[in-house]
């Protein structure tokens, strides 16, 4: 299985006249990529990080941070990318559990890595202020042959991504080589990316999507990447005009802030031929304005998570959303899933609810410091537990009907929290909405929900009230409703639903 920097090789000896990066000060084609790459393995080499070892990035989205991605199959070092809005706490949990050798970061998050200065100083962990010490000059040393296809074996740690949960603390999940590899296969198949792609990398680096979606596929197969070191509306509305690229993949939190700044009125953009969203649903009005303005773009919708290396469902076409309304696609090929029950028995029968389980060989390796085998995220006999409850029909269509761990059961009735805020997501004043449960002595949990008014509306709650009554059975409308600024998020987009019973229960 070829690795990625295998693959950034390949390109640069031959396509050596194509465009690889770009970003607002500079262009540079894949010989030049290759290059940085082999400086940058150099440089984690030089200072202390072997094979196996961890190196902490604490950086903002980058071409050197992305060389650094990639020189993961030439060292052999560990990447291991931390939130930049991480607090002191989060950061240093990352760093007891994931005891690096190296931590990378720049300016930006020069404040926040200090406060691990003394922590790396008595543990003798080599820090670096890659905006003011370099990225370093010198090639990592290796013979021919390593300098063609790298180092690294399919089953080697690339990456150790904390995931984003939203009940509890994060955990190391451990992608392999050989599932980037597979990622970025499935996406040139199934996605029809090609040398002519273009796309532009506004999901951070420590997010499984900005590895996995379109970005890392896209220079898998010789295509030209922008990068923005951070998502910005107005920054992105230039990129758009200036790069014009072929396939856009937003996260839905960024969606709502670029549809919040910009419209159709401002202008369209026919050459994007997809657009794509992830991590929580858009109302029907924000994708009804989406298309308006990418008029010849297919409307992509999927399913994955970081321990399937990004996706493993996604819609192929509007057509095919039109003609199954709700659903989340077709699996992948080149995956097997299935659908389980309580007690672990596949589902045969269409349209029953059960667990989502695949294998494959975009499955994640494990979660770093727990048993080999994967631990609870598991069943006895290898499938990964997504813990995602999902229906499928006739025709092998998904649809999505929630997280297991994201029902509330209450007065022993299971509510899926994603039918709730669908609902409340269709009222006109409503442009968040988070469902959830709190505790309550005679339900158990009592199913209410926190939302957010649209920009320069208010929400009336009995109104709303009365529209969740309209459309949902009556123990699955809300019994308070909680007005608030925003919604606190995950850096995926993800709502936090922990934080939100925390203030208000």
């Amino acid at each position: 299985m070829p690795n990625i920097y295998q693959v950034a090789r390949y390109h640069a000896l031959r396509r050596p006249e194509a465009l690889a990066l770009a970003d607002r000060t500079r262009r540079i084609g894949y010989p030049a990529f290759h290059a940085m790459i082999r400086r940058v393995a150099g440089m984690v080499a030089a200072a202390g990080a072997g094979p196996g070892q961890r190196v902490v990035a604490l950086l903002e989205n980058s071409m050197e941070y992305l060389a650094l991605y990639h020189a993961t199959a030439l060292g052999r070092f560990i990447l291991v990318p931390a939130n930049v809005r991480f607090g002191a706490e989060e950061f240093s949990f990352l760093l007891s559990d994931s005891d690096p050798a190296l931590v990378l970061f720049d300016n930006r998050n020069a404040a926040l890595a200090e406060t691990a200065r003394r922590w790396a100083n008595d543990r003798g962990v080599v820090m670096r202020n890659v905006e003011q010490e370099g990225w370093g000059e010198t090639p990592f040393a290796c013979d021919a042959q390593t300098d063609r296809f790298g180092a690294a074996e399919d089953e080697e740690v690339a990456l150790i991504l904390y995931t984003s949960g939203t009940t509890s603390r994060p955990k190391g999940a451990m992608i392999t080589h050989g599932n980037l590899a597979w990622n970025c296969i499935n996406y040139l198949v199934e996605a029809e990316l090609t040398s002519r792609s273009r796309s532009i990398l506004t999901t951070p680096l420590f997010h499984i999507a900005g590895h996995g979606v379109l970005n890392g596929p896209v220079m898998y197969a010789g295509g030209a990447l922008y990068i923005m070191p951070r998502f910005d509306a107005e920054e992105l509305w230039q990129v758009l005009h200036e790069f014009r690229p072929t396939n856009l993949s937003l996260l839905s939190a960024m969606w709502v802030l670029f549809t919040d700044r910009y419209s159709s009125r401002d202008g369209t953009f026919p050459e994007v031929q997809t657009v794509q969203t992830a991590a929580s649903p858009l109302s029907q009005a924000r994708q009804d304005e989406i298309q308006r303005m990418f008029p010849n773009a297919e409307w992509i919708w999927g399913f994955g998570m970081t321990e399937t290396c990004v996706t493993t469902i996604r819609t192929r076409n509007m057509a095919e959303m039109r003609a199954h309304p709700g659903t989340m696609g077709q699996p992948w090929r080149h995956i097997r899933f299935r659908l389980a029950d309580e007690a672990g028995r596949t589902i045969t029968e269409p349209g029953t609810v059960g667990e989502f389980q695949v294998k494959g060989p975009t499955v994640f390796k494990g979660y770093w410091r727990e048993p080999p085998a994967g631990g609870a995220a598991f069943t006895a006999d290898g499938w990964l537990r997504t813990g995602d409850l999902f229906h499928i029909d006739a025709e092998e269509y998904t649809y999505f009907v929630g997280r297991s761990k994201d029902m509330i059961k209450t007065g022993g009735e299971n509510v899926a929290a994603l039918e709730v805020e669908t609902c409340l997501l269709q009222h006109p004043d409503v442009q968040d909405a988070a469902a959830f449960g709190l505790p309550h002595d005679l339900w158990g949990e009592e199913l209410v929900a926190a939302v957010v008014a649209r920009a320069g509306r208010n929400i009336d709650t009995e109104a709303l009230m009365a529209h969740a009554r309209a459309h949902l059975s009556g123990f699955k409308t809300p019994k308070r409703l909680f007005v608030i600024a925003e919604l606190p998020r995950s850096s995926s987009g993800k709502v936090q639903k922990f934080r939100l019973q925390e203030q208000l229960r």
